[in-house]
């Protein structure tokens, strides 16, 4: 029971939270989470080491980068709560950050390394072609 009470209460940060919606999708690296979700590398690298800590993530190095995903042996109540989120209400924040998802792997993935120059890329491609909000 403690151990599922750790496990959510590392879960209940939003920006956790949104990295691990988001690596329930894919394996990803750290500048493609700054560019999908607009968060800083420090903030991101931070949240996931806790992320690996808490036994939700499992990370593997591939030249210079560190590519996340989620552990295969990711605790059950773990497993629930994100699958809740998988639901999330279309414009959630969560959702953006999917369909942000798609649009970067499609449009800038295949470009090899990614840099902060592909990051600002993204970011500004993003930026102008956002629905206005009303």
């Amino acid at each position: 029971m403690l151990a599922d009470v750790l496990v959510l209460k590392t879960l209940a940060d939003e920006n956790r939270l949104r990295l691990m919606v988001l690596l329930r999708r894919r394996e990803l690296f750290v500048c493609q989470l700054m560019a999908v979700t607009g968060l800083s590398q420090p903030l991101i690298s931070r949240s996931l080491a806790l992320l690996e800590r808490a036994g939700l993530l499992v990370s593997r190095r591939q030249g210079k980068h560190v590519f996340y995903r989620v552990s295969p042996a990711m605790p059950a109540v773990a497993r629930a709560a994100l699958g809740a989120m998988d639901a999330a209400a279309p414009g959630s924040l969560l959702a953006r950050d999917r369909s942000s998802l798609e649009l970067f792997c499609r449009r800038f993935r295949g470009e090899g390394a990614c840099d902060m120059a592909v990051v600002r890329r993204f970011m500004q491609y993003r930026e102008k072609n956002q629905p206005k909000e009303t």
